[in-house]
């Protein structure tokens, strides 16, 4: 074999000499991946490759009658020899050589596909609710643990009593509540794709030129290391930064917007695109069921004047994997990006208008919470005997907030949770029943502050 030397002055030699190598079977898997690097990443390296050995047209008619990298292996060790003299064999030698290299590449590429998916790249650190997360070549599990490990995928809360807390390897935390559907990743730059819902972060200092990329269905951030929230629907999406700096991108025009601190902004193509203060936080709130399904959970339906039905939104089932029961539910949406933050006082009230079908043993009516900054601050609920309502019946229910207590089952994990509902913001409100359907529905949700106030 003639002298390593003279192949190293050039990329072209050092070309040469790794299919050499190939060639006599003498290539070690590190100079394999050197020589499919050079011939993936250099057009005229394979090129040459395809001159020297008259592989454009002779190949195909190999390929075609079926020669296989095994027998072309075989056939080439046996008989080394006899081919090294003759023109086919040159020519089954660098076929050889091509199939081996490509089965090598796919060998290579699996095996660091299948570290980047078995790479943790963040940890569980609250969890509640039905939720499912998608990872791993697909495989799904609706049996999350606090604490346990993921390699990114994708975390969907399925209710409105989903919630979900993801903390990434700098310390860097995410949090989804509510129906939500998250994308996220980490190969050295984070990537959060927000398909539904929204989340709240709180971001650490990310690395120089590696901000946290988060891309929606019309727009994309870019995150330094900043608190926020975001939220997308099908046409918009609506950003809120508490602390910092959030750079974002509208794609309907490629319009550019930094968002500082105690700022938002919408994202819309058929909207202004500016920023405007986040404003001051207000005690009153009244539901849209009369704009039509938008931030509802349940069957909505348009209502009737002239019957003298009020639109309303029906309860949906949900049923619980774990224990096979079903909670029926409906929710209304409170917090929107075109009106103030809704603040729960000493002094708030919230009345809620319906009906149920049949009889049932409970009614609970709740609220979920967050914190200023986004984070999810918990779900607190007032349970009444079905006895409160009359079946076929219009009801109608005012409830003092200071009567709420924390959803049961968030207990074991009360202590990162608020004590009480009062000074925290409101993002859902909600209506249920347990186990068996009662035909819930309701015509009106409204908070306000009592004349008692001081």
């Amino acid at each position: 074999m003639n002298d390593k030397s003279k192949f190293e002055d050039s990329k072209q030699g050092r070309l040469d000499y790794l299919i050499s190598l190939q060639l006599d079977d003498e290539l070690c898997e590190a100079e394999m991946e050197e020589l499919i690097e050079l011939l993936n990443l250099d057009p005229a390296a394979r090129q040459r490759l395809v001159a020297n050995s008259l592989f454009d047209v002779q190949l195909a008619d190999i390929l075609r009658n079926g020669v296989c990298e095994t027998s072309l292996q075989n056939r080439r060790s046996n008989n080394r020899n006899l081919f090294a003299n003759s023109f086919g064999g040159v020519l089954l030698a660098v076929a050889a050589l091509i199939l081996s290299l490509f089965a090598m590449q796919w060998v290579l590429e699996s095996r660091d596909f299948g570290e980047q998916q078995d790479q943790q790249i963040a940890k569980i650190t609250g969890l509640s609710g039905p939720l499912q997360w998608t990872g791993n070549g697909g495989l799904v599990s609706n049996e999350l643990t606090v604490g346990a490990e993921l390699p990114g995928g994708t975390i969907e809360g399925q209710s409105p009593e989903s919630w979900f807390e993801l903390e990434f390897k700098d310390g860097s935390r995410v949090v989804i509540a509510g129906q939500s559907r998250l994308i996220f990743s980490d190969q050295g730059q984070k990537e959060l794709h927000l398909i539904a819902g929204g989340f709240s972060a709180s971001v650490e200092p990310q690395p120089a030129g590696k901000p946290m990329l988060v891309y929606t269905r019309t727009a994309v951030l870019e995150v330094l290391g900043t608190e926020f929230e975001v939220a997308s629907e099908l046409a918009s999406t609506f950003l809120n930064v508490t602390e910092g700096k959030v750079r974002v991108k509208r794609l309907s025009d490629g319009q550019s917007l930094d968002v500082p601190a105690k700022h938002r902004v919408t994202a819309a193509a058929d909207q202004l695109f500016e920023l405007e203060p986040t404003p001051e936080t207000v005690g009153c709130w009244k539901d849209r069921l009369s704009r039509g399904p938008r931030g509802v959970y349940g069957d909505w339906q348009p209502g009737d004047a002239s019957q003298g039905r009020k639109p309303a939104v029906k309860s949906i089932p949900h049923t619980i994997k774990e224990s096979g029961k079903t909670i029926y539910c409906t929710a209304l949406r409170v917090v929107s990006g075109d009106s103030p933050p809704v603040v729960l006082r000493r002094d708030s009230q919230l009345v809620v208008e319906g009906r149920v079908a049949k009889k049932t043993k409970s009614l609970y009516v709740g609220v979920t919470l967050q914190h200023p900054n986004g984070d999810f601050a918990g779900r607190f609920q007032i349970r009444l005997p079905g006895e409160s309502v009359t079946v076929d019946e219009n009801f109608k229910l005012d409830l003092d907030i200071e009567d709420f207590t924390l959803d049961p089952s968030l207990r074991e994990i009360q202590h990162k949770l608020a004590d009480s509902p009062l000074g925290l913001i409101v993002t859902d409100i909600w209506c249920h029943t347990l186990w068996e359907p009662a035909g819930l529905e309701i015509e009106s949700m409204e908070l306000y502050e009592s004349a008692s106030a001081d």
